[in-house]
């Protein structure tokens, strides 16, 4: 009988710990040796509180809902957005209608996820640039993308999508034969 899993202890316990180890003795180098290293040389420019910088931005892991919230020229609509983007990012296994949920077996929706995912990454880019001209309505249309991926796409996707036929067990996907190189 062959099994379709790998026990958790020893293996992963001892990879997982060592791996702690070496993050904390960096993360401890970063701390104790070079605090401001990853600081930006904006943040030592002394303030003055009766003018908001231009070039102010969030940091980077909050630009593209940055991005949407200035995508939007109605200020409560913006802020309701924003935080609808995030919100809906809970609600995605039941957006999500599909069966099969590996994207191995889903070649559709893996081209819609690299779409997304470049949606993504432009969002962040935008996020950094000034709410003027071409950016704005670039981000309009990435915004726009971004809601109607959660929303219109994902759950017709799992009702349309022709799916790959599945393995009949974990190991027959990970350990069947690889194909024969041709020699020619």
């Amino acid at each position: 009988m062959q099994r379709d899993t790998v026990a958790f202890t020893p293996y992963a316990t001892i990879k997982d710990s060592f791996l702690m180890v070496v993050f904390c003795i960096l993360f401890a180098w970063f701390v104790f040796y070079v605090p401001n290293f990853l600081g930006h040389a904006d943040n030592y420019i002394p303030a003055n509180p009766a003018v908001t910088p231009t070039h102010i931005v969030p940091e980077w892991y909050y630009l593209p809902f940055y991005a949407i919230l200035r995508a939007i020229p109605n200020k409560l609509m913006g802020v309701g957005a924003l935080g609808t983007s995030i919100v809906i990012l809970a609600f995605l296994p039941w957006l999500d209608t599909s069966k099969v949920r590996s994207a191995n077996y889903r070649p559709l929706y893996r081209q819609f996820f690299w779409i997304f995912v470049i949606v993504c990454v432009g969002l962040g880019w935008l996020g950094s640039k000034p709410a003027e001209g071409g950016y704005v309505i670039v981000s309009r249309i990435f915004t726009a993308y971004y809601f109607l991926h959660f929303l219109v796409i994902l759950p017709l996707l799992g009702l349309f999508e022709k799916t790959k036929p599945l393995p009949n067990s974990i190991s027959e996907s990970i350990l069947s034969p690889a194909p024969a190189a041709s020699v020619t």
